[in-house]
């Protein structure tokens, strides 16, 4: 098996490179490129160049035509759609759960989060994929708390909603919006208040990215 200079698994590096590059956006959704494009950047040959390709192609990442070119894939915007309605529903039971079993000793993590969150946006430019990581943290909490923590990791692993995240952040760039809610949330819960959550939750998770999906179909970008 290929390895570089310091003995790590070299189909595994330019895999775990090319998945960022696309989770950033760097690779839009559509690029073209092909297995010499990559031989060429990671400067190595065919063999560990279409391993990583093999691997994104199973997990999603990217669509591999044989004999044609290379394109990373497209969002489908109705599995997004889907998912997006299954991830409110969710989340409005987790935090019902949340408060009913008493989490609110997890809500010092919480305040913490959010502090860490206003940090990161106090630096401009704000680097995108660390506050997606922050925001997965902060959200994180609830289902780590009740014991969830498979369905959360289930919902992470969404290539598509990772993708238009990562969107909202770098055309909106209204981090200051994210945090305002991710703190209304907080309250909601510290007060016990499960009247506000479904209203919150749909518009924090939901009414955002399907905006951002309207505008985007709307211009022929990035969907299939």
């Amino acid at each position: 098996m290929a390895r570089n200079s310091e003995g790590r698994d070299l189909p595994t590096q330019i895999y775990n490179d090319i998945k960022k590059r696309i989770l950033s956006l760097e690779l839009e959704p559509g690029r073209a490129f092909c297995e010499a494009d990559v031989c060429e950047r990671y400067n190595t040959s065919r063999t560990p160049a279409k391993s990583a390709l093999n691997r994104l192609a199973d997990e999603g990442y990217i669509d591999v035509t044989p004999y044609q070119t290379t394109r990373v894939a497209l969002i489908d915007a109705d599995k997004v759609r889907q998912f997006l309605y299954g991830r409110v529903a969710i989340e409005e039971r987790v935090l019902m759960d949340f408060i009913k079993g008493g989490g609110l000793m997890q809500l010092e993590d919480v305040e913490h989060s959010i502090r860490k969150q206003e940090i990161v946006i106090s630096d401009k430019p704000v680097d995108a994929l660390t506050f997606h990581e922050l925001d997965k943290a902060y959200h994180g909490i609830w289902y780590k708390a009740v014991d969830k923590m498979r369905i959360w990791n289930q919902l992470c692993s969404s290539i598509d909603y990772t993708r238009l995240k990562i969107l909202d952040y770098e055309r909106e760039q209204d981090y200051e919006r994210i945090v305002a809610e991710h703190k209304v949330i907080a309250s909601l819960i510290a007060e016990r208040r499960y009247d506000g959550l479904a209203a919150i939750l749909k518009e924090h998770i939901q009414d955002h990215i399907e905006n951002l999906m309207a505008k985007c179909i709307e211009t022929r970008e990035y969907f299939c």
